[in-house]
């Protein structure tokens, strides 16, 4: 143990708890402010109280001497409170202020999503229950069982045990003797797959080439009729608006560049593999651009083009 919470014990046995009356004379007095009294004499004599409440919180993720101390928060209030008055004794009053400073301290740093208190409690019942159910037969329960000790649905039982988060470290090992941690095999969802970028870089790469064979103007209708080179895709109408010429001169000039295009492509299956600049590229790749080319080359003349996914809009 602690040496800390050795001395600590040792300090608190050494005050008796109080009688009835004279936890009565001394309340009285502190009320009345007699005698130099004060709440912490009420405080110092109930102290093992707080360390018998707190040992009941263990292993719910905050050390035992924390438990401790914040029950020692919750009898500093009670004391304060406490009316002699009402015939009760100290220690029956400030039971519930006690739990409620721990379940709090508990609910509020054991774990890194905070759970309600009452659901705090209700696990805390069914730990018990599980103990208690081990020690009498023998071997650790089934869920059955221990729903049937607490008097309540196997339902409800799996939904108040999926709230009970655990929390893992990303440095944690991955098993007991493994060298890998946990953050070493979790998936970066945010990353660059390498094949991905490869193959979009080659598709970019093929599309530019089939591009140069365009003039400026069929480039230009091109890259903003299918939102390539960053542009985002227009209608015949927009794309006539912003070069100054008629809706029809558009289309005219997209059916241009479709047929250059396609030929581009014709003559590239003609030949065993791509020019030269593109020699290093995948018959995989080719096929792409041949896809790209049909859907440039699709008839839907007066709306969008339906690339991957992408409906067709009117102009």
């Amino acid at each position: 143990m602690d040496p800390t919470l050795t001395r600590y014990f040792a300090d608190i046995r050494e005050r008796p708890p109080l009688s009835r009356e004279d936890e009565v004379v001394l309340a009285r007095r502190i009320k009345r402010r007699q005698g130099g009294k004060t709440p912490n004499d009420l405080v110092e004599c109930n102290l093992g109280f707080v360390v018998t409440i707190a040992a009941e919180y263990r292993g719910l993720g905050i050390p035992f001497e924390d438990l401790i101390n914040e029950g020692n928060l919750g009898l500093i209030e009670a004391a304060h409170r406490y009316d002699p008055g009402r015939g009760v004794r100290f220690i029956t009053y400030a039971v519930w202020w006690i739990r409620k400073a721990i379940l709090k301290s508990i609910a509020d740093h054991s774990s890194v999503v905070r759970v309600p208190t009452y659901r705090r409690k209700k696990m805390r019942q069914v730990r018990d229950a599980e103990q208690s159910l081990r020690g009498s037969l023998g071997r650790a329960p089934n869920r059955e069982e221990i729903a049937g000790h607490l008097a309540g649905a196997v339902a409800h039982l799996d939904h108040l045990l999926d709230t009970n988060p655990r929390e893992i470290s990303l440095d944690d090992p991955c098993a007991p003797d493994a060298e890998r941690v946990v953050r070493d095999v979790i998936a970066d969802v945010g990353a660059v797959c390498p094949e991905g970028q490869f193959l979009r870089d080659e598709d970019t790469s093929l599309i530019r080439k089939a591009l140069e064979g365009l003039t400026e103007k069929e480039r230009r209708v091109i890259r903003e009729r299918y939102g390539l080179s960053g542009f985002h895709p227009m209608t015949l109408n927009e794309i006539g608006q912003r070069m100054g010429i008629s809706r029809e001169r558009v289309r005219q000039i997209e059916v241009q560049a479709k047929d250059k295009i396609r030929r581009t492509v014709d003559r590239w299956k003609r030949v065993e593999s791509p020019p030269k600049q593109v020699k290093t590229q995948k018959k995989s790749s080719l096929s792409r651009v041949e896809t790209l080319a049909a859907e440039v080359a699709s008839p839907k003349e007066n709306g969008r083009p339906s690339r991957k996914g992408r409906t067709a809009a009117p102009a």
